[in-house]
């Protein structure tokens, strides 16, 4: 694959030469790690194609027994893998300036029949950079090996059935329902916590991920019980608007809203550190780049990305739970 240099852009891209150089690879970055859910979860760098999850567990219930002179060893220590498999996708597009001569934006090309920029390009990347963190941060969550996609994503990971994930046998959110009753926001979080073993309780990382239109509902259901701050801590049950995260209730776990779940009433919880997103992000020719081509005589717009989605795993702990509801 070509890797563009500054010498190679400077005889073709006049005036964005420094555009595209100088902040192309932070626009890809902030695309691509700057989705919702890679701000919360466990992010892996460097990943060409795939790389293994390595885990590592301990059965520490038979590994104590009385002190004596002549001990048996009874622990047993486990390496398990699971691979986070990478999918590779390109963003292309052209833009040809002549299509602008007829509209508004041609006062603001430079003169001359050969333009080698277009307007407003700093909000045409914009654009892009928000286009790309919709569809990763939709993939991460919708992805399926039934499907066209290489791996499957975190809603095809967490399911009622699978090895380390529990049930909750939860209820669609109401906007009626008092607390203590099924279908109310606080409820239902508390039906997730409640169903994880022991050790899932105890970790300081434990996250609950739901649509936007359940979390809007969730902040209403704690509008409506006076939890307008977080109890440990008196910090701000909403954060900014950039970041949309709630601290349940008397808890450290936090509430965070994406848009892989769109569109859907499930919801689920697990530790951060045990959900693994993959991207390569390494690479000098990973950017989004922006120049202009004399052989089509066009500006255009391409980044080649790859990202995945993964989880850890251990029999006998449920350190994650879906609330079931599709």
């Amino acid at each position: 694959m070509k890797i563009y240099s500054k010498e190679e852009f400077a005889y073709a891209v006049g005036g964005i030469t420094g555009f595209t150089d100088e902040v192309g690879g932070q626009l890809l970055s902030k695309a691509l790690v700057g989705a919702q859910t890679p701000k919360y979860v466990n992010v892996r760098l460097g990943i060409k194609g795939s790389q293994a999850l390595n885990l590592l567990d301990s059965n520490a219930s038979v590994m104590f027994q009385s002190g004596a002179c002549s001990l048996t060893p009874t622990g047993t220590t486990t390496y398990t893998q699971r691979n986070l498999v990478t999918q590779h996708e390109t963003y292309f597009e052209q833009l040809c300036y002549k299509d602008l001569w007829d509209t508004y934006q041609s006062m603001l090309m430079k003169p001359g029949q050969t333009n080698e920029d277009v307007p407003f390009e700093q909000a045409i990347a914009d654009l892009k950079i928000k286009q790309i963190q919709q569809r990763v941060e939709s993939k991460l969550w919708t992805a399926s090996t039934g499907g066209t996609d290489s791996f499957n994503g975190f809603s095809n990971l967490i399911v009622t059935g699978a090895t380390s994930v529990a049930n909750s046998s939860g209820t669609t959110f109401s906007s009626s329902a008092a607390y203590g009753v099924s279908g109310n926001p606080i409820t239902e979080v508390d039906k997730l916590i409640n169903v994880l073993s022991d050790d899932a309780q105890a970790r300081e990382d434990l996250i609950v991920f739901m649509s936007y239109a359940n979390f809007r509902l969730y902040v209403q259901a704690l509008t409506r019980a006076n939890f307008f701050v977080n109890y440990i801590g008196g910090a701000k049950a909403i954060g900014g608007p950039d970041s949309y995260e709630a601290i349940h209730p008397n808890s450290n776990v936090k509430v965070v809203p994406t848009l892989g779940l769109s569109g859907s009433g499930k919801v689920v919880i697990g530790p951060a550190e045990y959900m693994a997103v993959g991207f390569d992000l390494v690479s000098d020719h990973q950017k989004l780049d922006m120049w202009y081509s004399k052989d089509f005589d066009a500006v255009r717009l391409r980044a080649n990305f790859n990202y995945g989605a993964q989880i850890a795993v251990f029999s006998g702990t449920n350190y994650f739970a879906t609330n079931n509801v599709a």
